[in-house]
């Protein structure tokens, strides 16, 4: 009778199979395939009716940019807000806009927290929002910013912001 002795694992391929196993665990924790990405979700505390723009007029012949807002006083609440996911993860979303007529020139979305004056692409987090085109908008809560030029006497007219989260 033949005996033969169990085989045992090659040490090195121990070694090489728990360094892998340590990599994969360390730098992909949601497995080699990836959780379903998070789903984050878009809301605001007023209608858009309801968005109030900063400042409330603005002078005949005039060009600059708006602030809206769903109130800038007694305390601010921003137009809408990007919840959750963690910090630095972003929706993927696309906005429908009715009523963007001159004499506004461009529609901005930008960081809520930043009142830095000026152009809307000088704000923090600015995106442009391009018709029928998905933007990826991070966690947080944000303003829109519209530009205008030569404003007539009837002033700036209302639109309407709608959004699809995708």
């Amino acid at each position: 009778m033949v005996r033969r002795h169990p085989k045992r694992a090659n040490p090195g391929v121990v070694l090489v199979a728990s360094i892998l196993i340590l990599v994969l665990v360390l730098f992909f924790p949601e497995g080699i395939l990836g959780a379903g990405p998070p789903h984050g979700t878009m809301t605001s505390l007023c209608a858009n009716a309801n968005v109030k723009s900063d400042p409330a007029s603005v002078v005949a012949g005039s060009s600059g940019e708006v602030r809206f807002a769903c109130a800038f006083t007694p305390s601010f609440i921003p137009a809408f807000t990007v919840g959750g996911l963690p910090p630095g993860h972003f929706v993927k979303a696309q906005a429908t806009v009715n009523g963007f007529v001159a004499p506004y020139a461009s529609l901005w979305i930008y960081d809520a927290r930043d009142n830095t004056p000026g152009p809307c692409a000088n704000r923090s987090g600015h995106l442009q929002i391009p018709s029928g085109k998905t933007l990826k908008i991070l966690t947080g809560d944000w303003n829109y910013c519209a530009e205008f030029l030569n404003v007539g006497q009837v002033g700036l007219p209302a639109f309407s912001v709608s959004w699809t989260v995708s």
